[in-house]
């Protein structure tokens, strides 16, 4: 029998702790741009997840607002997705007010 011996979970909830080990991972991977950071935790995590993962990055001096070769930034992507939603109320949270 191939395959997992344990069925995906997607709707688990992530704590602090494996956010923080996730940004970790990513950044082990090498050079990569805020963008890619940004969308991995998009595709990755789940709504509220994700906003505390955006406050993770903004509080290490990450670009939120970065763009891609397309000149997108992940908002504009992530805009264009049907669950993208619940995703994009993480930006105002975490961007500061001038």
């Amino acid at each position: 029998m191939a395959g997992p011996t344990q069925p995906q979970v997607f709707d688990d909830a992530w704590d602090d702790q494996r956010i923080d080990a996730f940004y970790q991972d990513q950044k082990a991977r090498g050079p990569r741009s805020d963008f890619d950071l940004i969308e991995a935790g998009y595709r990755g995590m789940r709504p509220d997840d994700f906003s505390r993962y955006i406050q993770v990055l903004s509080s290490a001096g990450h670009h939120l607002m970065e763009t891609n070769d397309l000149g997108e930034t992940v908002w504009d992507r992530i805009a264009q997705h049907a669950s993208g939603a619940a995703y994009l109320t993480a930006l105002p949270r975490t961007l500061p007010v001038n």
